[in-house]
């Protein structure tokens, strides 16, 4: 459960770091890509702020809709090595 915890700690502040750098890519794009000049007051922190907002909770949506499927199936092959070590367990006594 703790290391669940570490990775999910990972997962949350890569997903951050990448929130803000969308954010801040995603306002320069309007500014350059499309030539709307009046966009530049979006590069604010208020801005990039209100960016962040919307861009962190979706990527977080993301990962746990994409997260979903793995999780089945690693509770699956969690079950499956605890059998495996309580059948090794047994053998090791019976060998006694």
């Amino acid at each position: 459960m703790i290391k669940h915890l570490k990775i999910l700690t990972k997962q949350v502040l890569i997903l951050l770091i990448f929130a803000i750098l969308v954010s801040i890519a995603s306002i320069v794009h309007g500014i350059f890509f499309d030539l709307d000049f009046e966009q530049i007051k979006r590069l604010t922190i208020e801005g990039w702020i209100f960016t962040f907002i919307i861009i962190f909770p979706v990527l977080i949506f993301l990962e746990w809709v994409f997260d979903i499927n793995n999780r089945k199936k690693f509770d699956e092959l969690e079950r499956k090595v605890e059998r495996l070590n309580e059948k090794v367990k047994r053998l090791e006594i019976l060998k006694k």
